[in-house]
């Protein structure tokens, strides 16, 4: 399984919508179609952890996922997978089903709500898999241990109990994460957890998997350096860390004005 998860590519997405903000991780549906229409014409297979766990790997497999369980995926992403064929893992901050992202720092004219119970309910019956992101998205190596153990076991329990299934993988919020943070998701129950780039090492680990973050600025050219070998991949991977460390900023927000920490 460690030799199959290196040669996995993992996509990761936020919002799909065509409402506008000062972010980088909000990408427009049409973009968003484009990008899926070329994962099929280049005949990538999406996958779920599920399927890494029963063996179900195919020639060129892709993982698709989603941080935050935006209302957006079920609205927007969700009929273009459908229409594609393709599965999702989308990733659920527990505390906030069905409510505005108060956690967030304000970058656009208006909140975003997020996935209420009835569209996960419906996202699960069409094969999407649901994974966990945590209670509150706070940045978990930040928090006292039974804070973080509360993050990571209940926002499981709350999960398995709305799905009726395992839920086997984990995102760290801000992709942020320690050996102590990976250790609680282990001890939770889980099976593996996203990172994005940062932090990535060179030895496969189920609980630190890489991603390849897709912004707004992502044209197809970009969007295929992601997926393939070569030095337009290697800047790929510059302009990737360049644009994704903003978001340590986000935690800094929640201390200052949320008094989260």
């Amino acid at each position: 399984m460690v030799k199959s998860l290196s040669q996995i590519p993992i996509l990761s997405y936020h919002k799909i919508t065509s409402q506008k903000e000062f972010g980088v991780n909000t990408i427009s549906p049409g973009r968003f179609r484009q990008q899926m229409q070329y994962l099929r014409e280049k005949k990538f297979q999406s996958i779920t952890f599920q399927d890494i766990i029963h063996g179900r790997i195919p020639t060129k497999p892709i993982i698709i996922t989603f941080d935050d369980g935006y209302a957006s995926v079920y609205d927007e992403a969700f009929p273009v997978l459908k229409e594609m064929n393709f599965t999702a893992v989308i990733f659920i901050i527990t505390s906030f089903i069905g409510k505005k992202n108060s956690w967030d720092t304000p970058l656009s004219s208006g909140r975003f709500y997020h996935l209420n119970e009835s569209q996960i309910t419906e996202l699960v019956k069409s094969r999407m898999e649901i994974g966990s992101h945590g209670v509150s998205h706070r940045a978990l190596t930040y928090l006292p241990t039974k804070e973080l153990e509360f993050e990571v076991n209940k926002s499981r329990e709350m999960l398995h109990h709305l799905t009726h299934q395992a839920i086997l993988s984990f995102a760290y919020p801000f992709g942020m994460q320690n050996f102590s943070v990976q250790q609680a998701v282990r001890h939770a129950g889980y099976q593996f957890a996203c990172i994005h780039l940062w932090g990535a090492s060179r030895v496969v680990n189920p609980f630190c998997l890489p991603r390849f973050p897709v912004y707004r600025l992502d044209g197809i050219d970009s969007f295929r350096w992601k997926l393939h070998s070569g030095p337009e991949k290697r800047l790929e991977m510059l302009k990737l860390q360049l644009f994704s460390w903003p978001a340590f900023l986000t935690p800094l927000y929640q201390k200052l004005f949320k008094k989260l920490y």
